[in-house]
């Protein structure tokens, strides 16, 4: 609270007039946040426009440089219930209304979707994720982007001439299930202790979450977490390593298998969440990474780069066999990754899909688009 002040030139006891404490002051940012994706989706629906030139004035409108401050839906959990649970239920209306223009654009033709309310969630998450990665000093401007996002959100990555192959059979789970339960007593009781500690890390940030209350998730003593990590930050560490090694291990299974473009990225965020309510999940999500210190992000970071390069690798391979449009490959990741980011935070309590319904609707607009195809012939 006193940090606020001081930033707002402002004495703290002027704050608690108008908030209890700190929680209440970041749960009211999560309602200005709310409000003001509720007015962006509200201002662009013009009556008369088709459904997906309304969809794509929103994602523009709200990358734009002079756009409001938007907090970043990314620690919801760490509020106390009533909190949190107001701020979810108002995440999904604002999916909700999205997705009644989405509705709008598959009645007029002008958008291809059969799950409206799943593409905007994924939606919302891309544009929830664009500020983790987002940079004003690399090789492209926000405008290019902007238009980066806007063109795959539309048109798909997948050449638009050539038909879509059928969604292809689900991959087994069991040689990741198999390697798990191959692990010992010992290896399998730390690896649970690390699963417990990054959902609650994907939920309730670093901030909060303690030692103490994932040694309480897990049933354990504050002794025994201690035993292995003496700090959050180690711990953190630990639990992005675990997760970015899921992810590894899934691209190496893949490639076992020389899968094509459409059946890769299928297959890939179908084990992606699939996997994430088992034991070898919860998947990872990535904005805690500030939280470690330098001299780790700067390993982890570069770690996970290196991941990232090899799929934009894959889609330059794809683009080359004529299977991919001419897309830029380092904003095609981040658009992927977006939308399935977020997902143990949207859909920990929300079961009226399965994770692989989830997984092929997200893969279909990555592919895809939301403009309709042309059928060849």
């Amino acid at each position: 609270m006193e940090q606020v002040a001081a930033s707002v030139q402002a004495v703290p006891g002027a704050l608690y007039h108008y908030f209890r404490d700190k929680e209440d002051l970041i749960f009211h940012c999560y309602l200005r946040g709310l409000a003001i994706y509720r007015h962006e989706i509200e201002a662009v629906a013009e009556p008369g426009i088709d459904g997906l030139e309304i969809i794509r004035r929103f994602v523009r409108g709200r990358l734009r440089p002079e756009g409001q401050r938007m907090i970043l839906f990314s620690d919801i959990d760490a509020l106390a219930a009533p909190y949190s649970s107001e701020v979810h239920a108002k995440r999904w209306q604002n999916a909700a209304l999205l997705a009644d223009i989405l509705d709008r654009g598959v009645a007029d033709g002008s958008i291809a979707c059969d799950e409206p309310l799943l593409t905007a969630v994924a939606l919302i998450s891309i544009l929830d994720w664009v500020p983790f990665w987002l940079s004003e000093r690399d090789y492209y401007t926000r405008q290019q982007a902007i238009d980066a996002i806007d063109d795959i959100i539309t048109h798909g990555v997948y050449r638009r001439e050539i038909a879509l192959p059928k969604m292809p059979e689900p991959l087994s789970l069991a040689p990741f299930l198999e390697a798990r339960a191959a692990l010992n007593k010992r290896a399998a009781k730390f690896d649970r202790m690390l699963s417990i500690a990054s959902d609650s890390f994907n939920r309730r940030g670093a901030s909060g979450t303690s030692l103490e209350s994932i040694a309480a998730d897990a049933g354990m003593t504050r002794a025994g977490i201690y035993y292995h990590f003496n700090e959050k930050e180690s711990l953190l560490l630990a639990c992005l390593r675990r997760g970015l090694a899921g992810e590894v291990s899934i691209r190496e299974h893949l490639q076992e298998h020389s899968l094509g473009a459409f059946d890769h990225i299928v297959q890939r965020i179908r084990l992606l969440l699939m996997l994430h309510d088992t034991p070898r999940g919860p998947k990872a999500t990535y904005h805690n990474i500030n939280y470690l210190n330098d001299a780790d992000r700067k390993a982890y970071v570069g770690d996970v780069l290196a991941t990232i390069q090899q799929d934009q690798n894959s889609y330059q391979r794809w683009i080359d066999e004529g299977r991919f449009r001419r897309i830029d490959t380092y904003f095609a990741e981040r658009i992927l990754t977006g939308m399935g980011h977020w997902y143990p935070i949207w859909f920990k309590t929300r079961r009226d899909w399965s994770p692989a319904e989830i997984a092929d609707h997200f893969a279909r607009l990555f592919l895809a688009g939301l403009k309709p195809r042309r059928r060849p012939g």
